[in-house]
This record gives C-alpha cells, sequence and structure tokens, in this order.
C-alpha cells in the first residue's frame, strides 16, 4: 500500500516538475511566461484577443486581473505599442511572445542576453525586449500576485500538459541523435499556447552561433473545461520534427558557408526556383540551404518512422512544388551517408558530398 502511494505522489510530482518546457524534449508543456505576457496582453489590448476561445480559463483570468487594469506595466506596453505603431511599426501578440522567450522563468523574469546586444539576423524580434517594460513586468508579477494565480492553475495546467502526452503523436527522438551523429547547437522548446489561438515561430540567439528556438502552438478549440482537443492534428508532429532537425543541420550549413554559397546563389537565381521562393521566408540564398537540409533530415525521419509510406513521396512532392526541386537528390544523399556510417560518423564528416551535390545542381540550373 506504502509503495502504491508513493508512486502516486511521485508520478503527481513528475507532472509538477514537467510543467514548464524542457529543452529538446519534444513534448509541448505550458510555460508561465508565455502566459504571463498574454495577460498583459489580454488587460492592454482586450479587443484584440478572443476570450470565448477558451471561456473556463478567461473568465479565471478575468476575474483575478480585473483589477490590475491600470498597473503601470499595462499603462507603459501601451505606450510603447502606440508610439511604434505612430512609426509605421505594429505590436501584436507575437511581439509579446517574443518577449517571453528572452526572460528567465518567474519570479526572477531576467534578461537571457544583454539589452544592447544585437540579434544577427530578423528571426530574433527583439522589439519589446526594453530594460523599463522587463522591470515593470517584474512588478506585475509581484504586485498582482501572479505565483498565487499560477499556483490556482497549477492542476489546470498539468491536465493540458498530459492531454499532450495521452493524444499527441509522440516523434522517436533517439532517432535524432542516431542519424545525424552530432550534437545540437539550439535549444528547442515547444509550448502549448492557451491564451490564444495565434502560435509563434520564435528565436533567442546567443554569442557564437548558438540559440534557443520555440514553437508556441496556437489551440484553436477546447473542451468545457479548458482542455484543447487539437491535440492529435498532425501540425504539432510536423511542426516538431521540422523545428529539431533545424536544431542538427543548420550548424552543418554554417561551418559549410563559403563552400555551399556560390552554388546556393546560382540555385536561387534560377527563374523557376526564384518564382516559387521570392515571398517567402527563404527567398534567399542563405535560408535556401538551411530549409533543403532540414527538409531533407525530415524526410529521412518519415522514411525511417513512417509505416505508410505514400507519406514519404507525398512529401517528396509536395517540396518539389514549393521549389526545392533537387530534394529527391538530396535525400538520396542522406542515403548514401547512413549505408556507410563506418566511413561518416557523423553528418558533418558527409558534407564534403553534399557540397559537391548543390554544386551539380547549380550547373544543371545555369544550363
Amino acid at each position: 500500500m506504502k509503495k502504491i502511494l508513493f508512486s502516486i505522489g511521485w508520478f503527481i510530482y513528475s507532472l509538477c516538475a514537467l510543467a514548464q518546457p524542457v529543452a529538446n524534449s519534444l513534448t509541448p508543456r505550458v510555460d508561465k511566461r508565455v502566459e504571463l505576457v498574454s495577460i498583459v496582453f489580454r488587460l492592454a489590448r482586450p479587443k484584440e484577443v478572443d476570450d470565448q476561445l477558451n471561456p473556463r480559463y478567461s473568465k479565471e483570468i478575468t476575474n483575478y486581473f480585473k483589477q490590475y487594469e491600470g498597473h503601470p506595466a499595462i499603462t507603459y506596453f501601451n505606450y510603447v505599442a502606440d508610439s511604434l505603431r505612430k512609426s509605421g511599426t505594429e505590436v501584436a501578440y507575437w511581439d509579446m511572445l517574443a518577449l517571453a522567450a528572452h526572460l528567465t522563468q518567474p519570479p526572477k523574469l531576467e534578461s537571457v542576453v544583454p539589452f544592447n546586444s544585437v540579434p544577427p539576423d530578423g528571426w530574433d524580434n527583439r522589439i519589446l525586449f526594453i530594460p523599463k517594460l522587463v522591470r515593470l513586468l517584474q512588478q506585475f508579477y509581484l504586485d498582482a500576485k501572479c505565483e498565487a494565480f499560477f499556483k490556482s492553475q497549477e492542476i489546470y495546467y498539468q491536465l493540458v500538459d498530459a492531454e499532450y502526452v495521452k493524444r499527441g503523436i509522440q516523434l522517436n527522438k533517439a532517432w535524432f541523435d542516431r542519424f545525424f551523429g552530432l550534437k545540437t547547437t539550439e535549444n528547442y522548446f515547444s509550448i502549448i499556447g492557451i491564451s490564444s489561438n495565434e502560435g509563434a515561430y520564435l528565436r533567442v540567439d546567443y554569442q557564437n552561433n548558438y540559440r534557443d528556438t520555440y514553437t508556441i502552438f496556437g489551440c484553436t478549440a477546447f473542451d468545457s473545461n479548458g482542455i484543447p482537443n487539437t491535440f492529435a492534428n498532425l501540425t504539432f508532429p510536423r511542426t516538431l520534427l521540422h523545428e529539431y532537425v533545424h536544431a542538427f543541420t543548420n550548424q552543418l550549413v554554417d561551418s559549410n558557408m563559403t563552400a555551399l554559397q556560390p552554388s546556393a546563389e546560382i540555385i536561387i537565381a534560377s527563374p523557376k526556383v526564384h518564382a516559387l521562393m521570392k515571398d517567402t521566408f527563404y527567398g534567399n540564398w542563405q535560408f535556401l540551404l538551411y530549409e533543403s537540409m532540414v527538409r531533407a533530415g525530415g524526410i529521412k525521419y518519415m522514411m525511417a518512422n513512417e509505416k505508410d509510406k505514400t507519406i514519404v513521396e507525398n512529401e517528396i512532392i509536395k517540396q518539389e512544388k514549393a521549389g526545392f526541386f533537387w530534394i529527391r537528390g538530396l535525400v538520396k544523399e542522406l542515403d548514401k551517408y547512413e549505408g556507410n556510417r563506418k566511413v561518416y560518423a557523423n553528418l558533418g564528416l558527409y558534407m564534403h558530398e553534399v557540397i559537391e551535390y548543390f554544386k551539380r545542381i547549380a550547373r544543371e540550373m545555369k544550363k
């Protein structure tokens, strides 16, 4: 009997311990930073939030935080947002989520990068990463007794987390380490957003080409208890797969950039490629390389883990239609790597062959 009680108690403790996202776990979790900034956004911009999407949770937030609508953190956020809007920059929910990613977990909510540091590219959104706003957010956490609110919602958050474990499609995490043979150069966090149906992809760039990446999954439907009923949707595992492969393959592009750039520039300039990619996020030679490697890596995962092999062929066709006309050949290159693991302990050691492959594609594009 004591053993049973201990097991139950340990299970409950484990749920509490896993209440916050764990790097590279590939199991989305509720995140208190995201919930905190979502509450602030809701108080500051109530007309921009659908409070009927998750009415049970919305009611809890309204009843608890309504008295803090005039808090300096809310006032200052509105001031910053209105000022940016006048200068032509629109501030939306996405920007608040980016702020959350640049902070440690509450109660400290400290910045994880220096305020005056400049991100290397536009994916690291620091538009609201402002010292005064962060200080006021810290003060709001104390004044509004947010810790007590989160404590009151702890069982709810645990139930949401447990529902994903129950309903969500789990990825074979061991495959990634085995196939790539590399350590990641990114910490990947997947988060369940229960305050909004909006999702986001976020990055926090550090020095030495290391970064944290986040996928925040917006939930579009809930039951009467506020539990999302969308976790079985393929959007979750497909997104997790794509973003986690980046953590292995981006470094390979970065470390071979000089050798890959000439070929990639020719490929992206090809009229048929340019026509399909010019208006996308990967419409430049560097991101074309990132996305080529990640999509080929994702297809290799499907080949190893999907029972229905038509899924693999359909994915290849989908990528070819998106402009990645060379993806089938690139997957075959990864097949060759996989078949020669005694020679190539990791994919980095095979990159000279990948470089040659892109050279061949570039030559064909110039004809």
